[in-house]
């Protein structure tokens, strides 16, 4: 089983899973051949690596500036490079690369998901509910997808306002120019768009398995576990915390992920090569060997090399000195790097070559959504503060666990829970959107070494200028690149 598993998320796509799309200058997308469409269809076996095409194309979308923009435009990051300084400020121009490059590979993402959707019920002669499994891992990965666009290019979409734009919602496949003829292409509402996201997720979750035989697989592919924790995820970026509080309720003494006793198990030394997930992973990217050929992000490497920047004092500043996330987590780096000699990174990602699992949805995470959902929703309560201690002392031999007593106000404690998620979840791609969505300032540091505020208006990247332009304006731009 496991060496199914380890091909399937292989960087070779299968050539019958080549011919469902197709580059177009716009969305890169488009099934071509209903002829072929029918002949991949007819077996599970090729349904399913057309299916695993949509896992490959979502670790495309954001194995790179989709994923670490989550830290490295935040204060744990004291980003050096040229390019990236202009990220973390606020100051892409809109026909700038990594905008573009984002939004286009996460709608080849998007599109090839639709594709499963509509062609496994009108085209598939296998197994019923094996057709209903797979459909319902196309909805999750399509959920996943516009979940990263929205919080990044959805102008208010973490800060309530319901009525920004947001995302054009393409919820069936499409070739050419049909999709931009007539000047179709519209952004959907912040709310028309938490919507279908939370529609797909609740859809897909019946038909969904709790595990695989295979352990990998439990963690690598979409599950009835991996839908509560994204929409655990997405009712917090919405505001929804009673929502918030019930879905991640499902992992509360869940007997298929347990919080690891040492972090370094969750995150080993990379051998380079097939490293098992964790049972702490929800959801996550593994590192596969397939034929000579690693699946690896370049994302990780500039955190091994330091070439994009370092740890920040003001993040190590955060921590007692018993701490795994310091002892364990935090370490130099390529001893051979030029970048930044002396600094520290993460060891989150610590192969010199980047092939390391990526996570995606931890278990810690939800037990701290569950905590700020309850504080927030029931005032100080004690099962925030249990699941507070129980991330803080599993990091932590020497931390004593917190009382009711020991918050003034349900504000201290949602503010305690904040920092937890800080120091837990740091570099792996969420930082951003917390400080966001609890009206904090974004900042970066400018070349006289002082914290500046990013532009309101700059929150979010600019819709690529190369969209705009195709569709003749149909599509506009966010506000802050007027």
């Amino acid at each position: 089983m496991k060496n199914r598993v380890i091909n399937i998320y292989g960087l070779v796509l299968l050539a019958i899973v080549g011919s469902l799309t197709a580059c177009d200058k716009q969305l890169d997308l488009a099934p071509e051949d209903t002829t072929v469409e029918s002949e991949v269809f007819q077996t599970a076996a090729s349904a399913e690596s057309a299916l695993m095409d949509v896992y490959n194309k979502t670790y495309e979308a954001n194995k790179q500036t989709a994923y670490t923009i989550g830290d490295v435009t935040t204060r744990l990051i004291e980003v050096t490079s040229t390019y990236s300084m202009a990220l973390v400020s606020g100051k892409l121009l809109t026909d700038d690369y990594t905008a573009e490059e984002i939004w286009s590979k996460t709608y080849s993402a998007i599109n090839v998901a639709n594709v499963i959707i509509k062609s496994v019920p009108e085209l598939g002669t296998y197994n019923e509910d094996l057709e209903k499994q797979h459909v319902a891992e196309a909805k999750f990965l399509r959920a996943y997808n516009y979940l990263v666009m929205l919080r990044l290019y959805g102008d208010g979409a973490l800060e309530g306002k319901k009525d920004g734009l947001c995302l054009p919602l393409q919820l069936t496949p499409y070739a050419g120019t049909e999709f931009v003829s007539n000047n179709a292409l519209k952004r959907s509402t912040n709310d028309e768009v938490y919507i279908q996201i939370v529609k797909d997720l609740t859809d897909a979750l019946p038909d969904l398995r709790v595990e695989y035989d295979d352990d990998l697989e439990t963690r690598a592919r979409a599950t009835k576990g991996s839908v509560h924790a994204l929409l655990s995820r997405v009712y917090l970026y919405m505001g929804n915390f009673q929502k918030a509080a019930e879905e991640s309720a499902f992992f509360v003494n869940n007997s298929t992920y347990r919080l690891a006793p040492y972090l370094r198990s969750v995150f080993p030394i990379s051998s380079g090569v097939d490293v098992d997930l964790d049972e702490e992973f929800i959801y996550a990217i593994p590192l596969t060997f397939n034929g000579g050929d690693h699946q690896f992000g370049t994302h990780y490497y500039p955190y091994y090399s330091k070439s994009v920047g370092y740890v920040s004092d003001d993040y190590l500043g955060k921590f007692s000195g018993t701490d795994q996330r310091i002892t364990d987590l935090i370490w130099e780096g390529n001893p051979l790097s030029t970048y930044n000699p002396g600094k520290f990174t993460t060891s989150k990602f610590n192969h010199k070559d980047g092939r390391d699992n990526i996570p995606m949805i931890r278990l810690s995470e939800m037990y701290l959504i569950r905590a700020e959902a309850l504080a927030r929703t029931e005032g100080k309560v004690q099962e925030s503060v249990d699941l507070l201690n129980r991330i803080a002392s599993r990091a932590d031999a020497a931390f004593v666990d917190y009382n009711l007593s020991d918050f003034a106000t349900t504000e201290d404690l949602i503010d305690r829970i904040l920092l937890e998620r800080e120091k837990e979840l740091a570099f792996e791609g969420l930082h951003r959107y917390d400080i966001i969505r609890t009206g904090r300032k974004l900042q970066f540091k400018n070349g006289d070494g002082v914290y500046e505020d990013v532009p309101a208006g700059r929150y979010v990247l600019p819709i690529p200028k190369r969209e705009i332009d195709i569709t003749k304006g149909s599509l506009v731009q966010n506000p802050g690149y007027l």
